[in-house]
């Protein structure tokens, strides 16, 4: 039900910015920042393969190059697809502040790279199965847990950004969320919707 939910306030606000008209309309240096991607989750006991969504705020810096990005996003992860891991289902929540620079520009296109510090807070439940050693005389029973980390953010991509239209794209195939135990690396597509 609630990724029903935020699917469709997803779809609705990607809507709304394509069927609006934007003809003679200036844009501010504001924008709202939406992103999905793909990725692996590695902590203090977890190792996950899982989805990424974000949702931010973006203010335009100096000369339009660098962009002031805090954010939120959330990770479902589990250990489905990893061989080696217990039975694990878990969240990633990060809060997170990245200053994005264009690198190299073009008339619509730029390469950009971020940096960034984030909180982390993962937590979830991991299951009995997939246990190393069934000889072990200690029973192995399931656990919920919930960390907490202070990290960085290092990314890179290209954005893909037309002056008068009112929205960007950046594909970002280098995402890099790390911390004391803690390691996320994500490709990820955003959509900055100018207001």
């Amino acid at each position: 039900m609630f990724k029903i939910s935020r699917l469709t306030v997803i779809i609705t606000l990607i809507s709304i910015v394509f069927f609006q008209n934007a003809s003679g309309q200036g844009f501010t240096k504001n924008t709202l920042k939406l992103g999905f991607g793909v990725g692996v989750s590695m902590g203090q006991n977890t190792n996950g393969l899982g989805i990424n969504y974000s949702i931010g705020y973006q203010r335009e810096l100096w000369t339009d190059r660098v962009r002031f990005n805090p954010n939120f996003s959330i990770g479902n992860f589990s250990s489905k697809h990893v061989m080696d891991a217990r039975d694990q289902y878990f969240n990633s929540y990060n809060l997170e502040t990245i200053l994005f620079y264009d690198l190299l520009r073009g008339n619509t296109s730029s390469v950009v790279i971020g940096t960034g510090v984030l909180l982390n807070n993962s937590r979830g439940l991991i299951g009995t199965g997939g246990k190393d050693n069934y000889a072990d005389p200690n029973p192995v029973s399931s656990e919920y847990f919930s960390y907490y980390t202070f990290g960085g953010y290092l990314g890179a991509g290209i954005r893909i950004n037309s002056p008068g239209k009112r929205t960007a794209i950046s594909i970002m195939p280098l995402n890099l969320n790390f911390g004391k135990d803690f390691t996320e690396f994500y490709m990820k597509a955003e959509f900055d919707i100018k207001f």
